[in-house]
């Protein structure tokens, strides 16, 4: 059975994570893949995860800050 996913954002600036669930793994990967070219610099990692057993996630998009590049 199929318990849902959590499209789940990290912030870079600490404050709270945002989370968007959905019924489908499509659905929850067509979220996430919006994100795919951002440069707003608001996001440290966007990952995907299973709504019932929260474990790793399925999929993660990960992000550097400006401040790496010296």
């Amino acid at each position: 059975m199929d318990n849902g996913y959590i499209v789940r954002f990290i912030r870079m600036d600490k404050k709270e994570n945002e989370e968007y669930f959905y019924h489908s793994f499509n659905d929850a990967i067509s979220h996430l893949e919006q994100f795919r070219n951002d440069d707003s610099g608001l996001f440290r990692r966007i990952e995907v995860i299973d709504s019932y057993t929260l474990h790793l996630p399925y999929s993660v998009l990960e992000f550097q800050s400006a401040d790496c590049f010296v």
